[in-house]
């Protein structure tokens, strides 16, 4: 081998040499994040529920950028008044990051503490229902981040049987006959009618609550006439299943289903979250929720939770970056850590075998409207549909609710 020749392999062999060790070091980069300012990156949270997720995610975030993030759990009461409160204080000690419900974000938005986003950048990993659930003003404000809305599950060692309509089971509780597989059971139906999340598929179809962002005032409407109808059905399914409005608990129904007494609930995700937990993926199915009868439509209710970046941080693009992280990169063990569902879709995998079911029904849902005069209606509604539920006036109660919301507007 002539020196020349073994000069050429060795430069080649220096080269492909220096190419890998370039190739090595950016594969063990971190993510670059900029600070404006070195100080923690604060995250401001209200529900109990998520705490490991927040901490533990905020300890991977933080591994992953290079920078130290801190995770707090505050107190609801008074939530965007006190984030303003430490925002705009001489000392900015407010959070750069904190975790909202949609139902609140016109009040942030209002207050100066929300930034718009590119909504396009979202369209792709989200569902359109989750986008217009962060939008106020035609603007996105927030990111989406984990989602609650009712849905109907099923004894499949009982049933097969997925109900177009609520008529539909009770047929179905007709006919019913007890035999060995069937022996546990003690309820065809159940669902808490003392919570407004579940009791509003009763109404939903023939409500709106501002448009498809929840925002537009001019767009809050009851159609009382076919309200009534559904009132009506609602109150006489008393006399079929005898649910007491003063006893039922969402954690009774879920415990019931179970083991093995119940064949339909309606239930929410912290719910199915415990039924996961405590039975295999083949003791139960899910569907959307049922209409009540063939002229009566059903419509669930939703609550989307997201992150909103303060624009008050001095932190503001690792602000978004760690937002980003939360709703999306760590997004897989949102279920798990914390029996939350992810408004995010391209997950890796399905979180529960409910999951395409509980996307399709949350967007269905009408989502909790932001405009901050309906803030108190979910207390009032909830009273007047266990009124009603308990054999009074369903037209006359219906009425009075919906002068309420019209004086809470004008």
């Amino acid at each position: 081998m002539s020196k020349k020749f073994l000069g050429i392999l060795v430069t080649l062999a220096v080269l492909v040499l220096g190419a890998e060790i370039v190739y090595v070091s950016k594969q063990n980069q971190k993510p670059q994040v900029e600070l404006e300012e070195t100080r923690p990156i604060l995250v401001w949270y209200t529900d109990p529920d998520i705490q490991t997720y927040m901490e533990e995610t905020a300890a991977q975030a933080a591994a992953a950028y290079g920078v130290e993030i801190q995770t707090e759990l505050v107190s609801d009461v008074d939530y965007i008044e006190n984030i303003s409160e430490k925002s705009i204080a001489e000392t900015m000690s407010g959070p750069d990051l904190y975790i909202t419900s949609s139902s609140l974000l016109e009040k942030a938005a209002l207050a100066g503490l929300t930034t718009t986003l590119d909504g396009s950048r979202f369209a792709d990993s989200y569902g359109e229902k989750a986008l217009h659930a962060v939008t106020y003003d035609g603007k996105v404000i927030a990111r989406p981040f984990y989602i609650d809305t009712s849905f109907l599950v099923y004894h499949k060692n009982v049933t097969d049987q997925i109900p177009e309509t609520i008529d539909d089971i009770l047929s179905y509780a007709e006919n019913f006959e007890m035999d060995d597989t069937t022996a546990d059971v003690e309820t065809i139906f159940e669902w808490n009618v003392a919570d407004v999340l579940e009791n509003f598929m009763f109404m939903g179809a023939y409500t709106n609550l501002g448009g498809d962002d929840g925002d537009d005032k001019s767009q809050v409407s009851l159609e009382l006439d076919k309200i009534g109808e559904c009132m009506a059905y609602y109150q006489n399914l008393n006399s079929f299943f005898a649910i007491d409005a003063d006893t039922i608990s969402s954690q009774d129904i879920m415990q019931k289903f179970v083991d093995g007494k119940t064949v339909y609930a309606v239930v929410n995700v912290p719910m199915l979250a415990q039924i996961d937990k405590a039975v295999d993926s083949d003791f139960y199915g899910a569907a959307t929720l049922p209409d009540l009868t063939p002229d009566l439509q059903a419509r669930g209710l939703s609550v989307t939770n997201s992150i909103v970046v303060n624009p008050y941080s001095v932190n503001v693009s690792a602000a978004e970056a760690i937002a980003s992280y939360m709703t999306e990169n760590a997004a897989g063990s949102l279920y798990e850590m914390a029996g939350k569902l992810p408004a995010y879709r391209k997950l890796s995998e399905d979180p529960t075998p409910a999951w395409q079911t509980v996307c399709e029904a949350y967007d269905e849902a009408q989502e909790t409207p932001k405009i901050m005069e309906l803030s108190d209606m979910w207390l009032n509604l909830e009273v007047t549909l266990a009124d009603i539920w308990r054999g009074e006036d369903a037209s006359g109660k219906m009425q009075a609710f919906s002068e309420l919301l019209s004086t809470r507007l004008d």
